[in-house]
């Protein structure tokens, strides 16, 4: 398996060959650059892809790194009651290391963010993904959970904060 870095890496490399330099000859430009295939709209819709899949595995590492560094004893205490011990870990993790404040809603997790960080790296939000996968990760490793952390609230769209709600898992996917 080939990780999504590798063809991100690729695209982006005839991207970055195809763009244009200054030579004066912006007349031709709207001709030469429909012949380029870095600058097509393929090439551009498969960067995102590759981009966005990159992300969450990056989030999904940061929740596994955020695991290993905490105590053998919290670790244990969470694999012996997760539904108790291991949300209290999830939630000390999610602070320490995502900047989360994790809690429930009835018995559904949700995760907040107020910082700012990942509207200042991208800001459309797409840094989003990071978090999403990294606190969905990091309460699978701790509580078990298997489903996806749905972004219902963004900075980036207006929002006083980025906001996660858990989502059960696709039940065709059983």
């Amino acid at each position: 398996m080939v990780h999504s870095i590798v063809p991100l890496a690729v695209l982006e490399a005839v991207r970055n060959l195809d763009t244009p330099v200054e030579d004066g000859l912006t007349e031709f430009a709207e001709e030469l650059l429909s012949k380029r295939l870095g600058l097509s709209a393929t090439v551009t819709s498969q960067l995102a892809q590759y981009e966005a899949l990159v992300r969450r595995d990056a989030g999904r590492r940061v929740a596994r790194r955020a695991v290993k560094r905490l105590f053998f004893m919290s670790r244990a205490a969470a694999s012996l009651s997760p539904r108790v011990l291991g949300f209290r870990v999830a939630r000390s993790a999610a602070r320490a290391v995502l900047g989360g404040e994790l809690r429930r809603e009835g018995h559904i997790p949700v995760v907040g963010v107020r910082d700012t960080f990942a509207v200042n790296a991208t800001p459309d939000g797409t840094a989003c993904t990071l978090y999403a996968s990294g606190f969905s990760e990091l309460l699978r490793l701790l509580i078990g959970f298997e489903g996806a952390m749905v972004h219902a609230s963004c900075r980036a769209a207006g929002a006083d904060r980025c906001e996660w709600r858990a989502a059960a898992p696709d039940p065709r996917h059983q």
